[in-house]
């Protein structure tokens, strides 16, 4: 059975952290609705009624079709409405489909149980390491016409971080950027994504190393100010800069020369040469650790990205003080 031939459900929960995949699915069941369904009604969760949602639920539409009834945000509307909720979706009108977006919904507790069976919960898990990268190989291929090999595939990962919204907007950008050409490369996404980004991403590694909050807050600042997508993409900037020299401090103690793997660090020779020499790998693995930590903490609602990297530069510079070096 074709997605187009499945019957239209009253009542969907769609549950995400990831609020770009909670939109994609979103647009899924609104696209399977089509010409069964009016336009959506929209309510903002944290301030919905439960009456005027259920009210706009269960009204017949004078022109013909389901009222479609979509609450966004809706853990804390369904938190305050729980057994009103679970009344409705046991019983739900014919008139309507009602449409719950929420971070999340455990499969342990009744009003799941009710959807599941009344109408369809959908669960899009957010993406990692593993799966972000084919994930990302097929939204080109789909969404933009466009090949991105296993290679492009995760450097365009190293540079954005797993955030699946954040990868798809930078595909946008570059399907428009490589035009007619079918594939896009590793080395337009060096030269559209990449290599700013990670200079900054370096000025910040380098101000923490050197113990200066100061100028490292600063560089932030200015990183936020001058790139929009800049919140968005700190921590995976981050994460790779401290991956990179991670890989790069290992090489260098087996004899690669700093010129070498200057590029890798995007500096000059004699810049690479001191960033080399100044860092500490225990040091950087615990980087990698708090930024997982701040990642985590980010995606579940913990912290907000601006306050998590403010305090990874001030946690930083105080716990891995050295002799200040002039940056790159």
């Amino acid at each position: 059975m074709s997605e187009s031939t499945i019957p239209t459900k009253p009542v969907y929960a769609i549950a995400s952290a990831d609020r770009f995949l909670r939109s994609e699915a979103l647009s899924g069941v609104v696209s399977r609705i089509g010409d069964d369904g009016n336009a959506p009604a929209r309510y903002d969760g944290p301030s919905a009624n439960l009456a005027e949602v259920l009210d706009e639920a269960r009204t017949f539409s004078l022109l013909g079709g389901r009222n479609v009834v979509i609450v966004e945000d809706a853990d804390k509307f369904i938190t305050q409405n729980r057994a009103a909720l679970e009344r409705y979706c046991e019983n739900p009108a014919d008139s309507g489909t009602l449409i719950l977006l929420c971070k999340s919904m455990p499969k342990n507790t009744k009003l799941y149980k009710i959807v599941a069976k009344s109408g369809q919960v959908i669960v899009r898990e957010p993406m990692n390491a593993r799966t972000i990268v084919g994930w990302a190989a097929d939204r080109a291929k789909q969404t933009y016409g466009k090949r991105l090999g296993h290679a492009a595939a995760n450097r365009l990962r190293e540079h954005i971080g797993d955030s699946a919204g954040s990868i798809d907007a930078e595909l946008s950008k570059l399907s428009s950027y490589v035009g007619e050409r079918g594939e896009i490369t590793t080395d337009d996404i060096a030269v559209l994504t990449g290599q700013l980004r990670e200079e900054k991403s370096f000025a910040v590694l380098d101000a923490i190393a050197n113990g200066d909050a100061t100028s490292a807050m600063t560089l932030w600042a200015q990183t936020l100010a001058t790139d929009r997508a800049a919140p968005a993409l700190a921590i995976g900037g981050l994460s790779f800069g401290v991956r990179r020299l991670i890989e790069a401090r290992i090489e260098y103690d087996n004899g690669v020369s700093a010129g070498i793997l200057s590029k890798k660090l995007f500096a000059s020779p004699d810049v690479a040469e001191r960033r080399l020499r100044r860092c500490d790998p225990a040091l950087l693995r615990e980087m990698q650790r708090d930024l997982l930590a701040v990642d985590l903490a980010v995606k579940t609602g913990g912290s907000t990205i601006e306050v998590a990297i403010e305090k990874f530069i001030v946690t930083h510079t105080s716990r891995g003080r050295t002799p200040r070096v002039k940056a790159g």
